[in-house]
Parts: C-alpha cells; sequence; structure tokens
C-alpha cells in the first residue's frame, strides 16, 4: 500500500515536472534574450563611449594644435620685436659712436686762445715784476696798473681754463661709457660755467647722455634746452634731429614726423636732413 503511494507520488512529481518543462524553457530562453539583449545594450554603450573618447581626444588635438601655433605666431612676433629692438639699439650706438668721434676733436680745441693765452699771461707777468724793480716811479706806477690788469685777465683766464678742463673731464666720461657719471658732471658743469662757451656743447652731450641711457624724457628735456638757451649753437640742428628721434623712442610719432620734416625741410643738403630722411623712411615701413 505504501510502496503503490510512493509511486504515485513520484508519478505525480513527473507529471507536474513535466507539465512546468515548456514554462521552464520559455523562462530560459526569454532569460537568454535579456542576457544577449544586455550584451548588445553593453556593447554598444562601449561603442559610443570609444567614440566619444576619440572624440575628445581628436578636440583636444585640435586645441593643442591651435594654441602650439598661437605660440609660434607669438615667438614670431617677438623674434621681429628682439629683431627690430636690436636694430635700433646698434642705431643708436652707432649714432654717439659716430658723433662722439666727430665732435672728440672739436671739444676742447674749438677754442685755440686757450692754451696760448695762459702761456702769455705768465709770460708777461714776469716781465712786469722785473719792470717793477728796475724803472723809476712814474714808470713803476704804470707797470703796477699793467700788473692789475693783467691780474685780472689771469683770474679770467684760471677759470676759463677750469671750464675747459671740467668740460673735458665730463666729455671722457661720456667716451668711456660712464653714463651716469657723465650726467653728473655734465649738470655740474653747467651750474658752475652756465656762461662759458663750452655750455652750449655741454648742454647737448648732457641731452645725449640720458638718450644713450634710455631716460628718454629727460633726454627730451634736455635736446629742448639746447634748441631754446642756445639757438646760435651749432648742436641745434643736432638737437633737433635728436628730438625727432626721442620722440620716436617715446612712442610719440606724430610728434617725431613733424620734427623730423620741419629738419629737413629747413638743412634739405645736410647730414642730419639725409638721417632725418632715414628715420622718416624707417617709420613709414613700420606703419608709424
Amino acid at each position: 500500500m505504501e510502496k503503490k503511494l510512493g509511486k504515485k507520488i513520484v508519478l505525480g512529481l513527473m507529471a507536474l515536472a513535466l507539465l512546468q518543462a515548456p514554462s521552464l524553457l520559455f523562462a530560459h530562453k526569454s532569460n537568454n534574450e535579456r542576457l544577449d539583449a544586455i550584451d548588445a545594450r553593453v556593447q554598444r554603450v562601449e561603442r559610443i563611449t570609444n567614440n566619444q573618447a576619440l572624440i575628445n581626444m581628436s578636440q583636444r588635438i585640435d586645441a593643442l594644435q591651435r594654441e602650439i601655433q598661437q605660440l609660434r605666431g607669438e615667438n614670431e612676433q617677438l623674434t621681429h620685436e628682439l629683431n627690430t629692438l636690436k636694430e635700433r639699439q646698434r642705431d643708436q650706438f652707432l649714432n654717439i659712436d659716430r658723433r662722439l668721434q666727430n665732435s672728440s676733436t672739436a671739444t676742447i680745441t674749438d677754442d685755440p686762445n686757450a692754451v696760448k693765452t695762459n702761456s702769455t699771461i705768465s709770460n708777461d707777468s714776469v716781465i712786469i715784476n722785473s719792470d717793477s724793480v728796475n724803472q723809476p716811479n712814474d714808470v713803476t706806477s704804470s707797470s703796477n696798473q699793467k700788473l692789475a690788469t693783467t691780474s685780472g685777465a689771469m683770474v679770467s683766464n684760471s677759470v676759463s681754463s677750469d671750464a675747459a678742463q671740467d668740460y673735458k673731464n665730463a666729455f671722457t666720461l661720456l667716451k668711456q661709457g660712464k653714463y651716469d657719471e657723465s650726467i653728473v658732471a655734465f649738470n655740474g658743469f653747467l651750474q658752475v660755467h652756465s656762461n662759458s662757451k663750452y655750455a652750449s656743447n655741454a648742454q647737448y652731450w648732457l641731452a645725449e647722455a640720458n638718450y644713450v641711457s634710455k631716460r628718454y624724457p629727460q633726454a627730451l628735456t634736455e635736446f629742448t634746452k639746447v634748441v631754446e638757451k642756445y639757438p646760435a649753437s651749432s648742436k641745434v640742428a643736432d638737437a633737433r634731429l635728436k628730438l625727432g628721434f626721442t620722440h620716436y623712442e617715446l612712442g610719440q610719432y606724430e610728434e617725431s614726423r613733424a620734427e623730423l620734416t620741419r629738419l629737413r625741410a629747413q638743412f634739405p643738403n645736410s647730414s642730419v636732413a639725409s638721417l632725418a630722411q632715414q628715420r622718416l623712411e624707417r617709420m613709414a615701413r613700420e606703419g608709424r
């Protein structure tokens, strides 16, 4: 009896399993399809992700290329500006060197009587002292008067000699490239020897020392003083040329062009006119 009951249970379970088998197969198939769909979606997402990564990488590469091109352009611009600066600096030093050479022989020797006068005064004083001992009173009185006159001349020429030496010292500092020291020396010279015949030259070289030292605002002031305080000086034309150059260095191109144009018209066949024309042509090339 029990065996029969056990068989029935087994048979029932088997029948139930057989009945559920199709649904299990269907469920298994459905799960497989879902897994395939999920796998396909994962692959699609991976492809999209990979494509997006490639796009991002491509965009970064494009951005880097643009940045490199921009840096190359900036580098070329900096190179051009550096070359322009070197050319300008070379022009400045060539100009100051040429002017120093042209003026080195004319600084102290532009007064040919300076040394001769001192020598003459020295000889006259000896003669007068000798006469004062050997001559009568009336001659002595005349000699004393001559001695007084000669003594005054000696004082005057002593001052002149000091001015010449002070000027020479300041100019030597300039030639040696000691621009700061030469500026101090020329300023001191102009304070002590404002009425000296070397004053206009000293004023010009003071301006030139400031120009070479790139103290352009001060150079502008000092060159202007040459033109305004010493209108009869031979340095006026040079000072006006450097006024045009200084305006250029300060970026004041309209003022520079006006000054150089006036100078060229006033001295059409001079060296300063040629230099003014060269700078005007350079400004035209630069689009100034």
